[in-house]
């Protein structure tokens, strides 16, 4: 019964957005939105870029312990830290090759982590990520899978913990879960090399390649939803009598 009650609450949110949704009034300004923010986030970053001493800042970095800060880095965002803030890190520690090596494994540990951890504790996490376990639709799993990493809104850790929680077997978890997860993590990853020597070009080259991402986000999450609506929509219309 309260699967049928989230498929039909899913199937009608759903059917508001396809209304709106490319082409309609609500794509427009949630375009613009995205566009705005990017924009307002690119130019925080270059206000705090020329306040920060990029070069203490490295020697620092350079001074952590490796074993320390590959630890770190797969263990902070188990407990919600941004995670974008440490595969920059990991970019000034380790350089673009080896940081994306390390942050690859991280996601790899931190998944593997995530799953086990929810089946240890599974009603505790079911009660804290009820919230986002009503906006995924009850489909294949991977594309559930694939619906919850573009999921707008969603922190990186509570993504990795809901899916455990919606039955997913751990190997379409871990085949979906890891590219998706890597391929965002390329640009914070270079950021952090570059951080020292950046110029118009190669902020210009982080830009345009986060932008590409979260467009290409932003754009297979909407066919998503649309699809999961005309779905629906089509199963309530044979199951009506006639």
């Amino acid at each position: 019964m309260e699967s049928r009650r989230r498929s039909t609450r899913f199937a009608k949110e759903a059917g508001k957005g396809a209304k709106s949704g490319p082409g309609g009034p609500a794509a427009p300004s949630g375009r613009w939105r995205a566009i705005v923010i990017g924009v307002l986030v690119c130019v925080a970053l270059g206000v705090a870029y020329q306040f920060i001493d990029m070069d203490q800042v490295r020697d620092y970095a350079g001074r952590v312990n490796g074993a320390v800060a590959f630890a770190l880095l797969v263990v902070l965002p188990l407990v919600g830290f941004p995670v974008s803030v440490l595969h920059v890190a990991a970019g000034i520690r380790f350089g673009t090759a080896w940081g994306l090596v390390l942050v690859a494994g991280s996601i790899v540990l931190q998944l593997l982590a995530s799953y086990a951890l929810v089946h240890v504790w599974r009603k505790k996490f079911a009660r804290w990520l009820e919230p986002v376990r009503k906006r995924i639709p009850e489909t294949a799993h991977g594309t559930m899978c694939l619906f919850t990493m573009l999921l707008p809104g969603v922190p990186y850790f509570a993504k990795n913990y809901v899916l455990p929680l919606l039955g997913v077997p751990l190997r379409t978890y871990l085949l979906w879960c890891i590219p998706t997860h890597v391929v965002r993590s390329v640009v914070g990853v270079a950021f952090g090399d570059q951080s020292d020597h950046l110029t118009p070009t190669r902020i210009a080259v982080f830009v345009l390649y986060g932008l590409s991402v979260a467009g290409a986000s932003w754009w297979m999450w909407r066919r998503l939803q649309s699809q999961f609506a005309d779905r629906r929509a089509a199963e309530g219309g044979r199951k009506r009598p006639a």
